[in-house]
């Protein structure tokens, strides 16, 4: 079985998820799948495969990683986007603004068979590794306190898990905010740490597992719903 952590081009975004591929909410300022809403109306969302890819691909050119795929027997079972914040639309401005020279976490996606076997983590350490490599001091993410499948935002109590703290107060979305610099020290063994995590993944996918509907399980969102770590 061959097991690969990758960088997200162009070409790779091809391979995402279709709900992944295709949103240019943080990239553009687009349109939430989870929530029907638009980033900017005036704006032109047609073909959003083609412009994400430009935008992937612009970053590439500057020498600027735009995220890290983690690949088995060349499927994309999970992956990141991130780079530094002024790669990214801004969000409203009722939310906390991303600290100028941060690197922004956007997104971290794995597919339902995949979870709970440590991917979460690894691309949250990837993005700690290109923040180290960049210079910057440290990665930022927005955390929604009431997740749900496919939201744009990533669940506020796993990023908390993970070692993030929130730099940012918010009712609902604060921003979170984890020092690159505390990473210095184990940043040499960073790489080496991330392929024996993906060494040690099964040899068989995991049998999906059934997600509790909220209303049968009320405390289910805040509990690490995606289970990505």
């Amino acid at each position: 079985m061959s097991r690969r952590l990758v960088s997200l081009h162009g070409d790779v975004v091809e391979e995402l998820p279709a709900h992944c591929r295709e949103c240019l909410f943080w990239e553009l300022g687009g349109r939430c799948p989870a929530d029907g809403r638009s980033g900017d109306g005036a704006a032109d969302w047609t073909q959003p495969l083609t412009r994400k890819q430009a935008w992937a691909s612009s970053l590439v050119q500057e020498g600027r990683n735009p995220g890290r795929v983690v690949k088995v027997d060349d499927e994309v079972v999970a992956h990141a986007v991130f780079g530094p914040a002024d790669a990214f639309a801004p969000r409203p401005a009722l939310l906390p603004r991303v600290s100028p020279g941060s690197l922004l976490l956007a997104t971290v996606w794995v597919q339902p068979q995949w979870r709970g076997l440590g991917l979460g983590r690894l691309l949250v350490q990837a993005a700690l590794k290109e923040a180290i490599r960049l210079d910057i001091g440290a990665v930022e993410a927005y955390g929604d306190r009431r997740w749900r499948e496919r939201a744009c935002y990533l669940p506020a109590t796993w990023l908390l898990h993970e070692g993030f703290e929130v730099h940012g107060e918010h009712p609902r979305i604060p921003l979170l905010r984890i020092d690159a610099r505390r990473t210095l020290r184990w940043a040499e063994s960073l790489e080496h740490a991330l392929e024996e995590m993906l060494a040690h993944l099964p040899r068989r996918v995991r049998a999906p597992v059934p997600v509790p509907s909220p209303a049968a399980h009320p405390a289910a969102r805040d509990d690490d719903p995606t289970g990505v770590r």
